[in-house]
């Protein structure tokens, strides 16, 4: 029995001196792919060392082939042919290696085993030529259908973090297509009425008959709701049919932008609501949606204010214009009107009597009615308007007329004085004043408009649009300043 032991102990000690090399090499190997498990969950090792950790686990199966190899006994011409294509796998498909360097690793692999099995086959078996030509076809392959899995992976992975990003973009680009439309819709609404129209679509969409044939009207209700105790603005520009005459309908059309800019700046300021802009004539009123006790003031102060902006302009540029502005208070109907296009508008008798206000104004100063003086209870000092004589609408209706004291003013003056213009008199009218009213840096009405860069040519002129709507445009602000004036 003890001799049967020794005789079983002398056998394990020789064959662990014979399998020494896999005893160490091995648990060594899976120490290494251990540490790397464990060193991989680390984020900020991670992405650092992640090629560096491909490479060691290559290094690893590698050496562990060749230790077979050596090491397992008698060398076969297929010997560890298996293991080495077993390799090329896992670099194409399981490391995390580029393209370029899974082939450069698989080629290694392969040529190396074939280098080695060769010179250790030369001298000791015959005819190895074919064997060794077999294995290469075998490595050839390996790396192409591995290279072509690698290449379906990529183009999966790429599809599907395109797919990712787009999942994520989606929200994004409809929230960001949501607040253009409201920024949209509020550009041509007012809030209020923007709310209640958009509650009133969302339930239609939600109710039974949502995605059936319905009628082609937009509105099925009249948003008008009557306001009492507003003041409305109407403010002309004086002068502008013969600075219309002297530019292209292009120049024209951004000039105005850049002006209308402003004045929706000083509206904001004073708690005024812009309606509309016909041609060069605009008009807001103060009041609503919700009632102020000053709004009188609002719209009177909102008139000097632009006409003082209109007298920087002609002191900057020497362009002789001017504003005349027209102010009442009283009682509207505003609301939204139309079946196919939205329209939101005011009209009341005091519309029209406030419109009939600045064309019986006079250029530079705010026109007011008696009932405007009252609301503004002796905030501002007023002279004799005689509107009367200057309009026939206000004489039929028997309409007292004031015009207000500019308190920043102690001479009002009624008529252009020329004074030196800060940019040159060789350029046109137009041009000096466009440049002037960048200047504000005000925000524009109609951004989307090319620039003033974009409209010059090469010769410095400001090319003319072909759309015979900008003729049209031109003609409208004309016929009304001739009627006007």
């Amino acid at each position: 029995m003890i001799s049967l032991f020794r005789l079983w102990l002398s056998r394990t000690e020789r064959d662990i001196e014979d399998h020494v090399a896999f005893v160490i090499t091995v648990p060594t190997a899976l120490a290494i792919f251990l540490t790397i498990f464990v060193l991989v969950c680390i984020e900020s090792i991670f992405k650092k060392l992640l090629q560096v950790f491909s490479l060691v686990i290559w290094a690893c199966l590698v050496a562990m082939g060749y230790l077979f190899m050596f090491f397992g006994g008698i060398i076969c011409p297929w010997d560890q042919v298996s293991f080495f294509l077993f390799i090329i796998f896992v670099v194409y498909t399981m490391l995390p290696f580029s393209m370029r360097d899974a082939i450069i690793a698989s080629v290694l692999t392969a040529s190396s085993h074939t280098v080695v099995l060769s010179v250790c086959l030369s001298s000791t078996v015959d005819h190895v030529e074919p064997l060794i030509l077999a294995n290469i076809i075998i490595f050839i392959c390996g790396n192409l259908a591995g290279a072509y899995h690698k290449h379906l992976m990529e183009l999966a992975l790429k599809q599907t973090y395109q797919d990712t990003c787009n999942c994520i973009k989606s929200p994004i680009k409809l929230e960001f297509e949501k607040r253009q439309q409201e920024r949209l819709l509020l550009s041509l609404l007012p809030a209020h009425i923007a709310r209640v129209m958009k509650a009133e679509i969302i339930q239609r969409l939600q109710g039974p008959k949502f995605g059936q044939v319905e009628n082609t009207n937009n509105f099925h209700n009249l948003y008008v709701q009557r306001h009492t105790n507003v003041s409305i603005l109407y403010a002309d520009i004086v002068g502008f049919t013969r600075l219309a005459t002297d530019c292209s309908p292009g120049e024209l059309v951004h000039m105005l932008n850049e002006l209308f800019g402003k004045f929706d700046q000083i509206a904001k300021e004073n708690e005024c609501m812009r309606i509309k802009i016909l041609g060069d004539c605009y008009y807001c009123v103060s009041g609503l949606p919700e009632s102020l006790p000053n709004h009188a003031n609002n719209c009177v102060k909102m008139g000097l204010d632009m006409c003082e902006a209109i007298k920087k302009v002609r002191d900057a540029t020497g362009v002789d214009i001017n504003m005349r502005v027209g102010v009442h208070s009283g009682n509207v109907l505003c609301g939204v009107i139309g079946l196919q296009k939205w329209q939101y508008d005011v009209w009341s008798h005091d519309v029209t009597l406030a419109n009939h206000m600045e064309a019986g104004g006079v250029p530079g100063r705010v026109h007011i009615t008696s009932v405007t003086l009252e609301h503004l209870n002796g905030a501002y000092k007023v002279e004799d308007g005689d509107g009367q004589e200057r309009d026939p609408y206000l004489k039929e209706h028997g309409v007292v007329t004031y015009l207000v004291i500019n308190p920043k003013r102690k001479s009002p003056q009624h008529h252009y004085r020329p004074r030196h213009a800060i940019y040159g008199t060789k350029m046109r009218a137009s041009v000096r004043m466009t440049r002037y009213l960048e200047s504000w840096g005000a925000a524009k009405p109609f951004a989307n408009l090319h620039h003033r860069d974009s409209m010059t040519n090469e010769n410095g002129k400001i090319n003319t649009p072909s759309d015979p709507s900008f003729d049209l445009f031109v003609i409208n602000i004309v016929f009304k300043d001739i009627q006007y004036n």
